[in-house]
C-alpha cells in the first residue's frame, strides 16, 4: 500500500510514485524544489497546506527549527533561498 493511500495520509494527487511502495511529493524533485503543498513566499511567510497529514520526511525535517536551532537539511534549504542559517 502506498503511504499516500493510508488513512489520513497525503492525498494521492499531491504525490508521484517512486516505486510500488514509495511516493514523493510533487515538486520536490524539480531543479528548484518546492513541494506542491507549500503555500506562500519562502523567507516571508509559508505554510504547509497538509500539515496534519504531512509525510514522515517532513515531520523529521528540522525538528528543532521552532527552537531556533537548524540542522544540515534546514541550512541547505535556507541557503538555497538566500536566507541566513538559524
Amino acid at each position: 500500500m502506498l503511504a499516500s493511500r493510508e488513512s489520513g495520509g497525503v492525498p494521492d494527487e499531491l504525490t508521484l510514485p517512486v516505486t510500488a511502495q514509495l511516493v514523493r511529493m510533487r515538486g520536490t524533485d524539480e531543479a528548484a524544489p518546492r513541494c506542491v503543498a507549500l503555500r506562500g513566499e519562502v523567507g516571508v511567510a509559508v505554510e504547509c497546506t497538509i500539515y496534519t497529514r504531512r509525510p514522515p520526511p517532513c515531520r523529521d525535517f528540522a525538528p528543532y527549527a521552532p527552537l531556533g536551532i537548524g540542522d544540515a537539511g534546514c541550512e541547505r534549504a535556507r541557503r538555497r533561498h538566500g536566507m541566513a542559517p538559524l
